[in-house]
């Protein structure tokens, strides 16, 4: 099956547009982190925080495995509406929902791995399936030698 890009922007407008979210930025509330879409990513990245292609697949097919409790290659209802709160919880506003985009009544691996590989294509400009810690973050600042 062919990888849709275009998922991953159509739900983050819909989710900005959820949150009420306009088209300029508009200042960080005092006190709230602020996560960034590519937190996301940084679970599967190794400790160096580098992130190949093969190691996100390989995370996002281990997570999927852990969320399928029954074995049915889908996700219910239930258990997305579980997983959405957790993520909910953990990245506030930047945090990609699932949802059933094609309308099957639940889940399945493509639809649970869209966000996360749409991001890393869109990150991966050079189209080397691997993603450096500036790619991951460019909002960062890098740490000096000596502060490693």
């Amino acid at each position: 099956m062919k990888f849709a890009p275009g998922r991953f922007l159509a739900a983050i407008s819909a989710a900005s547009l959820i949150a009420g979210c306009s088209g300029s930025p508009k200042p960080r509330p005092q006190g709230k982190q602020w996560h960034p879409p590519t937190e996301m990513l940084d679970k599967y990245a190794n400790k160096n925080g580098v992130l190949t292609r093969a190691a996100l697949e390989a995370g996002l097919r281990a997570d999927f495995a852990a969320a399928d409790v029954g074995h049915t290659g889908c996700l219910d209802e239930n258990k997305v509406r579980e997983i959405n709160e957790a993520r909910w919880k953990e990245g506030a506003s930047t945090s990609s929902p699932l949802i059933d985009f094609r309308h099957i009544g639940c889940i399945d691996f493509e639809e649970f791995a869209a966000t996360p590989r749409s991001l890393f294509e869109q990150l991966d400009k050079d189209g080397k399936g691997r993603l450096t810690p500036k790619e991951l973050h460019p909002e960062r600042k890098p740490q000096s030698p000596s502060a490693q």
